[in-house]
């Protein structure tokens, strides 16, 4: 037990050394990544819309 106690401690040390080294992005680049994220996504959305009537429309005719 006390081995699987050691590899648990040893584990937790680790992932606080490697959360050290991360580099956390600033606020400002949160706030324009998540408005580029947002945009693609509202981009994306509006081609499958407009993909989806048109193969729709396509499909009824034939129907």
């Amino acid at each position: 037990m006390k081995k699987y106690l050691d590899k648990a401690v040893r584990y937790y040390h680790d992932v606080i050394g490697e959360m050290k080294k991360v580099s956390w992005p600033g606020r400002e680049e949160v706030k324009d990544l998540t408005v580029v994220v947002l945009t693609v996504s509202g981009i994306l959305a509006v081609f499958t819309f407009v993909v989806d009537w048109v193969i729709n429309s396509f499909v009824s005719q034939l129907l």
